[in-house]
């Protein structure tokens, strides 16, 4: 799998590795917050989508991964443009394929955020452990060190163990106080599946089951699962599921 580099609309190229398998599907993938297009469910979903006839599309938002750019360039609206301008790369080299997602947490939450902006005929989009709350995780985050950090340096790093050093800046907490899915999506726009962890304890559970509701979404909750889904059976469910979803066949 090569990696491209596709330009983007704020002065930045974006790293993208595709698995080409036909031209009637493509599911593009949006990583995780701190993930990268190389994560664990990334790889499984290139190596396993293509034997069914669906092509696969990974790319990096701005910060993480390959990104050539820091997190001065980590803002929401910016990664809704990444996701559009890779979906439009996609269609220009495969404009006869219908166009799906599957988004991870974060990426799941940008997913949404781009069907609300520029809503997409016949749209359909995975969700796995989707931080459809992504404004009011991240404000669990400012502790009394990050509030520091961020009055004395401009930005503070999360304590979590991320690729790559995650610096959130004070726009990037604007842009999601701005950028709410229950007020920016609305009911109808995609056919939506969404799988998550009863014991998700990053993106509640509770908040999952709220959105399904509120919106239609098919929601599988699994019984011991954690935000990653990488318990004992629970990524080759997300893979079926997936497949299931998008109506791939063995090839």
């Amino acid at each position: 799998m090569k990696m491209e580099w596709v330009p983007g609309r704020n002065g930045y190229d974006i790293p993208v590795r595709a698995s080409w398998a036909g031209e009637e599907q493509v599911v593009i993938i949006c990583h995780g917050f701190g993930s990268s297009k190389a994560s664990p469910m990334v790889e499984a979903l290139m190596q396993t989508l293509p034997k069914q006839g669906i092509t696969a599309v990974a790319f990096d938002f701005p910060a993480h991964g390959d990104s050539p750019v820091d997190g001065a360039y980590l803002r929401v609206p910016y990664c809704i443009d990444d996701l559009e301008t890779v979906e439009a790369w996609v269609r220009t080299i495969l404009p006869k394929a219908s166009v799906g997602y599957f988004g991870s947490s974060f990426g799941a939450y940008i997913t949404l955020l781009r069907l609300g902006r520029d809503p997409v005929q016949g749209a359909k989009a995975f969700l796995r452990s989707a931080a459809v709350t992504m404004p009011k995780l991240v404000n669990t985050w400012l502790d009394q060190r990050a509030k520091g950090s961020l009055s004395e340096r401009g930005y503070f790093v999360p304590d979590y163990d991320y690729v790559r050093e995650m610096r959130i800046i004070p726009p990037f907490l604007v842009d999601l106080a701005e950028h709410d899915v229950f007020t920016r999506y609305q009911k109808g726009l995609a056919d939506l599946a969404m799988v998550h962890g009863a014991k998700d304890s990053v993106a509640p559970p509770e908040d999952a089951q709220r959105f399904a509701a509120q919106f239609g979404a098919d929601l599988l909750l699994l019984p011991n699962g954690e935000h990653p889904l990488m318990g004992k059976g629970e990524l080759e469910q997300v893979l079926q599921k997936t497949i299931e979803f998008f109506g791939g066949g063995e090839k």
